[in-house]
């Protein structure tokens, strides 16, 4: 790979052997190495010297791998630098982790060296592939307004750039577009020319631009002039896609603009496969916290619309700060996993919404639910979860149990929000775990 002879890589790990070996052999291969061992000094580092890639130890005193690259991430100077963890932890649950805090790579230890290299290289070269595709991008439209005179030039350009472009008239009627509006659109050459453009986009874009340009009355509409702005495009057979679009008024011409359009399918897709995965507890694979507080305020103000009543159940886990010292922190997350699985298994109606809300709680929101269906559902999550015979001699129970607070209400003005409902739930909760735990009480 023909890469920068100035490539620094920042080494992050809790062991000094382990930096002193990664240091060894990329030094070899013409690397510059920076270290540090632990995430918060990684941070103030990565700051500073800006390094083109970071090899990131997972498991670390203090902040792990996977907070150190989320504070990365969430860095102006820092989000760009590519991550690559590197952990004997290789888990789907720790590869689904370590790609939705934005890791680039995943390697598992122990490593092999060529492995290492091969890694490294790739996310190097995508890095300055990046870069001199966004330098090029902006050269090639400097290059097209610069030569839009010449234009058997300008022709042979646009033909063969992946972009769509189009060469309107003040009215927005198309006067030029290359293959890729074709391909596209599903358009002919033929039917583009001479229409108008805002037929290639859904509502309310169409709209919009269809007024922008009725207004512009042979003047230049300088608020048409926009950068880089996301729209819905409209296919030939009525499928819509998302598409970047920009429109700039070309210089020393009547009225005259170019359009760029480019499909971001992929990229909104990906997008969306990201988000999902930021929305899953990685753990238990139910619906996190964030997801949570999202939909329970969307369920929230549906039911404040329609005056209808909605249960709020909050499940904790008895005794499982014992559990945890007893049998472990690994034991601990299989018996989390455990509980997971029963609760949902118990969760019928598509609207009702369960979540791992915190370390051993859960909650389940239910819309439209009577308060015999909630207490109902409850006494089920109840017997689920110690039928499960999960051994725990410091339960009274000597089996895991779980206790749950039950909040009911029509949106009033007595309770008047969705935060007090789960502190009605709460309420209930420590009810239920003071009186005995392992029962459900309702608020």
């Amino acid at each position: 790979m023909n890469r920068n002879a100035a490539d620094n890589i920042l080494i992050v790990d809790d062991t000094p052997e382990n930096i002193a070996l990664l240091s060894e052999i990329l030094q070899l291969r013409g690397y510059q190495i920076l270290a540090a061992k632990d995430g918060e000094r990684a941070i103030i580092i990565a700051q500073h010297t800006k390094p083109d890639l970071i090899l990131l130890d997972v498991m670390m005193p203090g902040i792990d791998g996977f907070e150190t690259c989320r504070r990365l991430k969430a860095l102006e100077q820092t989000k760009d630098i590519p991550v690559i963890f590197i952990s004997a932890k290789t888990t789907m649950d720790d590869l689904v982790m370590g790609f939705s805090v934005d890791g680039a790579d995943y390697i598992n230890k122990p490593f092999q060296k060529e492995e290492i290299f091969a890694r490294i290289e790739n996310q190097l070269k995508i890095k300055h592939l990046n870069q001199q595709l966004t330098t090029s991008e902006f050269n090639m439209r400097e290059m097209i307004l610069e030569y839009q005179q010449q234009s058997d030039r300008l022709k042979l350009i646009v033909t063969l750039v992946d972009d769509g472009l189009l060469e309107l008239n003040h009215s927005g009627e198309i006067q030029h577009a290359n293959p890729a509006i074709e391909k596209y659109f599903g358009f002919s050459a033929k039917a583009l020319q001479s229409m108008n453009f805002t037929r290639l986009l859904a509502e309310p874009f169409a709209s919009r631009y269809q007024t922008l340009f009725s207004n512009s009355n042979s003047v230049t509409p300088y608020s048409l002039e926009e950068k880089r702005v996301e729209l819905i495009g409209k296919r030939y057979d009525g499928s819509e896609f998302p598409l970047e679009f920009s429109l700039t008024e070309i210089p020393d011409s009547q009225n005259m603009y170019l359009v760029t359009i480019h499909d971001i399918t992929s990229q909104k897709d990906k997008e969306k496969e990201l988000r999902n995965l930021s929305y899953i507890d990685p753990l238990t694979t139910l619906a996190n916290r964030r997801h949570f507080d999202e939909n329970y305020e969307t369920i929230w103000m549906h039911g404040s619309q329609t005056r209808s009543k909605i249960a709020f159940i909050m499940i904790d886990i008895d005794f499982f700060k014992q559990f945890n010292d007893h049998y472990g922190h690994q034991a601990g997350d299989v018996c989390l996993k455990k509980v997971a699985n029963a609760l949902k298994k118990n969760i019928k109606r598509p609207g009702d919404l369960l979540a791992r809300i915190g370390g051993e709680e859960f909650a389940v929101i239910l819309p439209n639910s009577s308060k015999e269906g909630a207490t109902q559902l409850a006494e089920q999550l109840r017997k689920s979860i110690q039928s499960l015979q999960i051994a725990h001699n410091s339960s009274n129970y000597k089996v895991i149990t779980i206790s749950l607070g039950i909040a009911i209400t029509t949106i009033t003005e007595k309770c008047h929000s969705a935060n007090m409902l789960y502190q009605m739930a709460d309420e209930a909760l420590y009810q239920a775990k003071s009186t005995g735990r392992n029962q459900y009480s309702v608020f």
